[in-house]
């Protein structure tokens, strides 16, 4: 029983000098980041001047200068994350004169060496600071860096890093072959690092496009789907017969994007395409590239198996003016009495109701009375037609 008593003691100094010892950090971490935020506070105010002074000459033809005061380490590192906001928040001349501040300034050599010469955490650090800087000279490290590299976050610092310091496409392509390694999943974020660089983003997906792997297939046509070019509509042509479904769609939706005009030919193609998103995907750029040749075309697509491809073909029939909406009434009318046929009576009263509620908008008005027209003039129905002049 004595024992037992003499152990629990012990347990309970044990736990008293536990706690007072994590009080001790505690209260130490919290003084420590109470005079870093001091520290910050003032040397805020006594680089006020000197950052409106940056902000007022960026644009202008002369050098910036430096600091009229030593930096301090605390000091230096502060001004190195502000100096960092100026560079992503500009672009051309002026980014480029605060680079060369960096560099005046010290922060490229010094970084460049903690690169070289730290541990891990310091590299790192060190990684996404030369990338803020776009210092191009870092790149031959960072790539030696990123491919001995474990699969973490990262990662992402350093092959982003890379990409806003790099020299040329040769540089950028290095570090997606090397990223494709760890995983074959980050195109969308590949695609974004890559806009980091200052190359030819078009070309280098039309380039990627072009190769054999999937991989940079994919990677080309995720950075070309906000592209809107005629060119970019012919580089991802072949690619919409492509074996692997998910290319096969991209290459669809960019093509259909960025095309003015769509041959026949092509047209029939993707209208008979298993996938109905593909047939949904033509009708709608039919529909907005208002070719009313292929009104033919839209009238058989309402017959459609698919509800959505039926759908998008009745409402891109009223985007194509009279000889559209006249075809759409037909439809209706021999669908009279089917599911098909009242649904599409449904779909055109919506669309009355709804073009109803603004006679101001002259295209709107004109689809209005034509819609009106020839929905009465089709089913048979007994509402008088009021036409606006």
């Amino acid at each position: 029983m004595y024992i037992n008593i003499e152990v629990a003691i012990r347990f309970l100094y044990v736990l008293i000098v536990l706690n007072v010892a994590f009080a001790v950090v505690v209260y130490a971490m919290k003084i420590k980041n109470l005079k870093r935020t001091r520290t910050e506070r003032r040397f805020e105010v006594k680089i006020k001047d000197y950052l409106t002074y940056i902000l007022i000459h960026i644009e202008g033809k002369e050098p910036l200068n430096l600091p009229p005061f030593p930096l301090n380490k605390a000091e230096q590192k502060a001004m190195q994350e502000r100096l960092n906001d100026i560079i992503e928040s500009f672009t051309g001349t002026a980014r480029e004169k605060c680079m060369e501040l960096c560099r005046r300034l010290g922060l490229v050599q010094d970084h460049l060496d903690r690169l070289k010469k730290g541990s891990y955490s310091v590299k790192i650090d060190a990684a996404y600071h030369l990338g803020c800087m776009r210092v191009q000279e870092a790149v031959p490290a960072l790539l030696k860096l990123l491919q001995t590299h474990k699969r973490n976050s990262s990662l992402f610092v350093i092959a982003r890093s890379i990409a806003k310091c790099a020299r040329d496409e040769q540089d950028v392509q290095e570090m997606v072959q090397i990223v494709l390694r760890h995983n074959k999943g980050f195109y969308d974020l590949l695609v974004d690092m890559i806009k980091e660089a200052d190359i030819d983003h078009g070309a280098l997906f039309a380039e990627f496009i072009q190769r054999e792997s999937h991989e940079f297939i994919q990677i080309g046509l995720c950075g070309l789907k906000d592209y809107t070019e005629p060119t970019v509509a012919s580089t991802v042509y072949r690619l919409i017969e492509s074996p692997d479904r998910t290319i096969q769609y991209k290459a669809m939706e960019i093509y259909l994007k960025s095309v003015h005009f769509i041959p026949r030919n092509v047209v029939q193609k993707l209208l008979r395409h298993p996938m109905d998103e593909v047939r949904v995907l033509t009708v709608q750029a039919i529909a907005d590239l208002k070719l009313a040749r292929y009104i033919d075309v839209m009238r058989s697509a309402l017959l459609d198996e698919s509800k959505r491809v039926s759908d998008a073909s009745a409402k891109g029939l009223l985007l194509l003016g009279e000889g559209g909406i006249a075809q759409l009434c037909e439809v209706a009318a021999e669908a009279r009495g089917s599911e098909r046929g009242e649904y599409l009576h449904m779909l055109i009263e919506e669309q009355i109701k709804s073009l109803s509620l603004q006679p101001h908008d002259l295209d709107q008005l004109t689809r209005y009375n034509s819609l009106v027209y020839h929905y009465e003039k089709t089913l048979g129905k007994n509402k008088r037609i009021y036409r606006v002049v």
